[in-house]
Parts: structure tokens; C-alpha cells; sequence
């Protein structure tokens, strides 16, 4: 009982300071669109993109695989930490300089390379940051991990805001990647303390145990995140600057709101790993999950399709409206990523390394031959096809896997009054749409008539949501 009462918390609590969070990284968007414009955006946007694909690199799938085999054995938790905390030093020093070397050696100009440099700390510090997540998610304390992205979110924003009064540099704009970071690091350095000190105690055959189990995954981490990044990528090699400025808008939005999903699926993440055996426990509540996550991402994507124009001016300006079309792909593919993060946790439970690292191979491959054919021709909005049909195969292939594993199974009468709950308010927002009212009036009235369906049809049911985190496992 007292594991699903914190489950809840930790997952309610974290999505709280999450929102906010999340109106502080759209207000950054404002001020970055505003500042830098479709091309400054566009350079800003791939130095993020490129560095977070070597910070899954350097991570090697250490926490999922830490907080898997903390959860099992408890009394390893300090020994384990103070291992993985030395992997990821060297990791993140090793993938830093091959990171800046790559970039150094090529033609990007001076501001890309400078600015890429702040994303090698960025780099360095959020890693080291992670580890201290792995004792926060073992105890079910991940608000402070959400508290301290806040703070650190809070203080660069503060930085940017000030950089641009100044009329500050791209370089200088740059700077508050780093800053980020750093933040991050001592915040998280910070509330973690309270639980656990991280030693140096370094054991060799640790380590190695820790590398041997984790490399496996960390392949399919790498593999996943570059085919979760691939088309931002392959659209500024393509396409340009401006392509990837005005496709960051919509993205973003796409990034943003999937943060539900992560923390919902990551506080589900011990209890999934020691009851993976208990079939007839992990179907009721992997069955009831899918809907949860269907619930909460439906609004956000009727929203999305209704007022995707409003929502890029309103995050941007008008030099980026023409990827609301984008916007209106991308918001179809939501309920998908949500439902494939939730998936990858039961095949990560049950430590099915061969079929995690066969179907994220197959996936990229996929998804890079469909950008490769179609990003030529379509642009973003091509980009923005590939990963909802990218999204789309990958759930069906989970659904595959993981069903031999646990023996879930969804009504059919609970998917259609959610499908019909989801057609209505697509269809009164777009009622409400032709009144001409202010359009956040217009989505907050929308949302509270999806609300008020979902008690008519009984879709939503908070007891019933408070009931599955917290009944007896």
C-alpha cells in the first residue's frame, strides 16, 4: 500500500512541478524565436538535438539498469551508485571530445562550434546529475528531481532573458546550455544528499558486472534516441537552418508534453521490475496504464488539431506558422509515444536485450529510409510523417513483444467511448473555434468539455486511477 501511495505522489508531484516547468520552456521558446529567428532557432535547436544524442551515448542505459538492480537488491545501493557514477565520468569526458572533435573538424560556422562546446558541459554536468536520479526513482523521492529541473529551468531563463535585454550573442544565448546543466548537477547533488551519499568505492568486478549488463541496453538507448532525433538531424542537413527553426516549434510542444508519459512510466519502473513474473498483477495494471496515458494525451492532441496555427504564433511568431501543419502530424503521434514508453518498460524489466535491440535497430533503420525519401520532398512536414509512422510501427511491435510477456489486454468498449470522447471535443473545439473568442478561453473551454464527457461516459475515473498506484502489489 505504501509503494502505490507513493507511486502516485511521485508521479502526481512530479507532473505538478513538471507543468510549470513546462510554461517556462515554452516562454523560452518565445524568446528565442523572437530573438533569433527561423535560422538562429534552427542552429540552436540541431547544437540541442546533437548533444542529447551523445548524453544517451555516454549514459550506456546505466539508469534503468541501476534502479532495476537497486530495487532487487537494496543493500548494493551505495556500491552500485558510486560505480555508475564513475562509469559516467569517464563516459561523459570520452563522448564530450568525440562530440566537439566531430563538429571542429567540419564546416559549421564559429557561433555552431563555440556553441557547441557549452553543450559538451551541458553534457558532462547532466550525466553526472543522472546518478543521483537513480537514488531518488529507487525511493519513489522523483519530485525532487522535477524541483530541481524547475530551479535550474527558473535560472536560465532568467539568464536568457537577461542575455537578450542585453542584446546579447548566439554564443552568449548558447551559454545557458551550460548553465542548465550546472544547475542541475548541484540542485540534484543537493536533495539526493539527504538519502544517500555517493563514495569512491570502486570495485572492479563491479564494475564490470555493471558494464556487462548495461551495454546491451545502452546500444538500444543510443539506437532509440537516434531514431527519436533522426529526422531534426537529417531535416538541417537537407533542408537548412530554417527548416529545422520552424519544425522545432511544432516539436518542441511534441517533447514537452510527453514528460506525462516518462514519469508515469518511470515511477512504475521498480514495481514493474520486481513483479515482472507476476503475470496476472502486471496485466491488470499495465491494461489500466495504457488507458490512464490514452486519457491524459487525447485532450493535448485535440488541442493541438484545433488550434495549431494559434498555438505556433502564440509560441513563436508568424515566420514560423507554417509548421502548423506539422503541429497537427506530430499531435497524432503523442498517444503513440506514450504508449511505446510505457511498452519499453516491461521488456527493460524483463531484461529482453536481443528483442529491445532488434526491434530499435529495424525502427531506425525505418525511420531513416522514410526521411531519406521523404524530408526531399516534403520538408518538416515530411519530417513530421516519418516519426508518426515510424511511432506507429514501433507501438504495433511492442504490442507483439510485450503481450507474450505480460497478457494484457484493453477493451474494446473502454477504446471506442475514449476514441468517440476524442472525436467530440475535436468537434466542439472546432464549434468553439468559429465564435471567435481568445483561443486559450477556447482550449481551456475544450479541455472542460472533454472533462465533462469523460464522466458521462465514464472514461475518466479519478478513484479508479488513485486505486491502481495504490492497491497492494
Amino acid at each position: 500500500m505504501k509503494e502505490k501511495k507513493a507511486i502516485f505522489i511521485n508521479t502526481a508531484s512530479q507532473v505538478a512541478v513538471k507543468f510549470v516547468t513546462l510554461v517556462f520552456a515554452l516562454v523560452s521558446v518565445k524568446l528565442l524565436t523572437n530573438y533569433l529567428g527561423t535560422s538562429g532557432v534552427g542552429n540552436y535547436n540541431a547544437i540541442v538535438t546533437y548533444i542529447n544524442f551523445f548524453v544517451v551515448i555516454a549514459d550506456l542505459g546505466l539508469f534503468s539498469v541501476a534502479v532495476r538492480e537497486i530495487s532487487k537488491d537494496p543493500a548494493k545501493e551505495r556500491k552500485i551508485l558510486s560505480n555508475v557514477f564513475l562509469i559516467r565520468l569517464v563516459s561523459s569526458i570520452v563522448a564530450g571530445i568525440i562530440a566537439a572533435a566531430i563538429v571542429f573538424l567540419t564546416n559549421y560556422s564559429h557561433d555552431v562550434k563555440i556553441g557547441t562546446l557549452f553543450g559538451v558541459a551541458f553534457l558532462f554536468f547532466n550525466l553526472l546529475s543522472s546518478v543521483y536520479d537513480v537514488a531518488l526513482q529507487y525511493r519513489l523521492k522523483m519530485q525532487y528531481s522535477a524541483l530541481a529541473e524547475f530551479l535550474s529551468k527558473l535560472i536560465t531563463l532568467l539568464a536568457l532573458f537577461l542575455i537578450i535585454k542585453a542584446n546579447g550573442s548566439f554564443i552568449l544565448i548558447t551559454s545557458t546550455i551550460a548553465l542548465s546543466g550546472l544547475a542541475i548537477l548541484i540542485l540534484k547533488w543537493l536533495f539526493a544528499s539527504k538519502f544517500v551519499q555517493i563514495g569512491h568505492e570502486y570495485d572492479r568486478k563491479i564494475t564490470t558486472w555493471i558494464l556487462n549488463i548495461t551495454w546491451p541496453l545502452g546500444i538500444v538507448f543510443i539506437v532509440n534516441n537516434l531514431f527519436f532525433k533522426l529526422d531534426t538531424l537529417m531535416l538541417y542537413v537537407i533542408k537548412g537552418s530554417v527548416a529545422v527553426g520552424i519544425y522545432s516549434v511544432a516539436y518542441k510542444l511534441l517533447e514537452v508534453s510527453t514528460v506525462v508519459a516518462g514519469y508515469f512510466s518511470s515511477s512504475l519502473k521498480p514495481t514493474i521490475s520486481r513483479n515482472i513474473e507476476n503475470k496476472s498483477y502486471l496485466s491488470n495494471v499495465i491494461a489500466k496504464s495504457i488507458l490512464v496515458l490514452l486519457l491524459v494525451s487525447a485532450p493535448i492532441s485535440a488541442i493541438c488539431i484545433v488550434f495549431p496555427r494559434e498555438i505556433i504564433i502564440f509560441l513563436s511568431n508568424k515566420d514560423f506558422v507554417s509548421g502548423a501543419n506539422a503541429l497537427i502530424l506530430l499531435s497524432f503521434t503523442l498517444p503513440l509515444i506514450y504508449l511505446d514508453i510505457l511498452l519499453g518498460e516491461i521488456l527493460i524489466a524483463k531484461d529482453s536485450r536481443k528483442t529491445l535491440l532488434k526491434i530499435s535497430v529495424f525502427i531506425l533503420l525505418f525511420n531513416f529510409i522514410t526521411n531519406l525519401i521523404i524530408i526531399p520532398r516534403y520538408s518538416f512536414l515530411g519530417a513530421a510523417f516519418t516519426t508518426l509512422l515510424s511511432e506507429l510501427v514501433l507501438l504495433l511491435i511492442n504490442l507483439h513483444y510485450t503481450r507474450k510477456i505480460i497478457p494484457y489486454s484493453i477493451k474494446a468498449n473502454d477504446l471506442l467511448k475514449m476514441l468517440l470522447v476524442f472525436i467530440l471535443t475535436i468537434i466542439f473545439g472546432f464549434l468553439v473555434k468559429t465564435t471567435g473568442l481568445y483561443f486559450i478561453f477556447s482550449i481551456m473551454i475544450t479541455v472542460i468539455f472533454f472533462v465533462v464527457l469523460c464522466q458521462v461516459f465514464g472514461t475518466m475515473k479519478f478513484q479508479a486511477l488513485k486505486k491502481l498506484l495504490q492497491e497492494k502489489s
